[in-house]
């Protein structure tokens, strides 16, 4: 397979971070639940480190696309709010609850991303992304929000990641033994950004 020119991939970078920064900032307007969750919700934002971090050539490169692609997430999404005249109520705290995601979680989903593309550490990193939603599912919005319809849409999500990521190379027996362990870890993780998130106001 050809490598992708480098200027393309650093521009799928920063137009991909721009635009969904950009989505997000106007769906939130007009989306109800369970869509609105879509914009809300930490892992559909996480998701395009995975989608960078699969393009790059080494995983050190997807490490730092993951990040900077939440980065620029951040810059569209301020950028367009300060366009419509909107500004968060969150003020600074929630920026930097954001920026912290984007810290921790950037360069895990964008070297998850190589390495799924690459084809390591079989059914363990097809499954990151599965137990993100269902986590999330789970714990934010069945348990600590208890927004039924935005938890079913989100471990809907969680199985169609699973069942699409764990098509390259048929890999569902071992995704479905690692998710023993990256659930629990998201789940943990989940509760994490709950108590992050209430004291970023």
């Amino acid at each position: 397979m050809q490598e992708m020119p480098r200027v393309v991939r650093l521009g799928a970078v920063v137009v991909l971070g721009l635009v969904m920064g950009g989505i997000t900032s106007v769906l939130q307007k007009y989306l109800n639940f369970p869509w609105l969750s879509l914009v809300n919700a930490a892992t559909p934002w996480l998701a395009p480190a995975f989608t960078v971090g699969a393009l790059q050539r080494r995983v050190g490169g997807a490490a730092l696309a993951g990040l900077a692609v939440c980065v620029f997430e951040l810059v569209g999404y301020y950028l367009t709010s300060a366009a419509r005249g909107y500004f968060s109520a969150g003020g600074h705290g929630i920026l930097l609850f954001w920026t912290g995601c984007a810290v921790v979680g950037g360069p895990i989903f964008g070297a998850a991303g190589w390495l799924w593309l690459q084809d390591r550490v079989r059914g363990l990193v097809a499954s990151v992304l599965a137990a993100s939603f269902l986590a999330e599912a789970v714990v934010t919005y069945g348990w600590r929000l208890h927004y039924t319809s935005s938890a079913i849409l989100f471990a809907g999500l969680g199985i169609a990641a699973a069942a699409l990521l764990g098509l390259r190379g048929r890999q569902y027996v071992p995704l479905c033994r690692w998710l023993l362990l990256t659930f629990p870890a998201g789940a943990v993780a989940e509760l994490l950004l709950g108590f992050v998130y209430a004291r970023s106001f």
